[in-house]
């Protein structure tokens, strides 16, 4: 019995460290577009990417 709470508990820590990971960096990203579109009014036009389309 005392085992299986063992697994458990290391268990749901360790989808805990995972979700707070996933969720800093989601933060880190919100963050960082918030700062280039204050900086930069035209944030959406500024992309020189290439884009081809396939399909018709």
């Amino acid at each position: 019995m005392n085992i299986n709470v063992k697994k458990i508990v290391k268990e749901g820590l360790w989808i805990f460290l995972l979700y707070t990971f996933i969720t800093f960096c989601l933060f880190l990203a919100t963050d960082r577009i918030e700062r280039l579109e204050q900086f930069e009014n035209d944030f959406r036009n500024t992309n020189s990417s290439v884009s081809i389309n396939l399909g018709k």
